[in-house]
């Protein structure tokens, strides 16, 4: 199946990564710098302080080791789902030689059946999540290097949902430079589209069913026409289907991936 999770202490230095905390200039600072006004309304304030807590990543490996590191994909849930049921959508890449590693969102809540389901974000303080998910991510990938073998020049982002917007996001970063981000059945964050013309362009695949009624298709085809404007080299497959991401189109995946190594 998969490697299990791992759990990972995050504490301020995951928060103060210099390539992802914005500074906060000085007169928006309260108390320390570990606890900082971020709001003021209705005459009180509110702080943000960095804590630790523990996140969780799935991890499948490949079946048999190659001659090479394999290359890793990082697969990013949608709203609601969990690391755990989410990787299993990869069962076909495990034959193939590509390590998985699906992050789970920290933020939580319960279905209304009780289902514990997992989240990047709301809109809730949401400029401070993306920095603290950017800052989670780049961690993850250097305790990823120290526990598994990949090639770290071969590293692709793929994210369903709500996940697609952590994929561009994080490939638009700059910490690495993805050998491909893949959008399944989700949409271009604003963030990132305005800031394409100032990016290193990485291939791109739009991944979205036709009868998507949560994320529409035309939200797939506004990513395209978006990425395709500033240079960036895209391919597409729109299939029969819903808001999901079948096993089926692993295949095409895969085969997509593969050109690319």
């Amino acid at each position: 199946m998969f490697r299990g999770e791992f759990a990972m202490d995050w504490g301020k230095n995951g928060h103060y990564n210099a390539n992802v905390e914005a500074k906060i200039h000085r007169n928006e600072c309260i108390m320390s710098e570990n606890f900082k006004a971020v709001m003021e309304a209705d005459g009180f304030h509110v702080h943000r302080m960095p804590v630790e807590f523990s996140a969780y990543c799935a991890v499948q490996e490949p079946d048999e080791p190659g001659s090479e590191p394999p290359p890793l994909l990082i697969a990013f849930h949608g709203y609601g789902q969990s690391c755990q049921g989410f990787i299993k959508n990869f069962k076909p890449l495990k034959s193939r030689g590509i390590l998985v590693a699906a992050p789970q969102g920290v933020n939580q809540f319960y279905w209304e059946n009780k289902r514990p389901g997992f989240c990047w974000q709301t809109s809730h303080m949401k400029e401070f999540t993306i920095r603290d998910n950017m800052a989670y991510v780049a961690r993850m990938i250097g305790e990823l290097d120290q526990a598994y073998e990949f090639d770290d020049q071969k590293i692709f982002l793929l994210g369903f949902s709500q996940g697609v917007a952590m994929s561009f996001r994080f490939g638009s970063l700059g910490m690495v430079q993805p050998s491909g981000v893949i959008a399944c059945g989700g949409d271009l964050p604003p963030d990132v589209a305005e800031q394409l013309g100032e990016l290193e362009s990485f291939p791109a695949l739009v991944v979205h069913g036709k009868q998507d009624t949560v994320v529409p298709p035309s939200k797939g085809e506004e990513c395209i026409q978006s990425l395709q404007q500033f240079g960036f080299e895209v391919e597409s497959h729109f299939f029969e289907g819903e808001h999901d991401l079948p096993e089926a189109q692993m295949d095409f995946i895969y085969e997509w991936i593969q050109k690319r190594l």
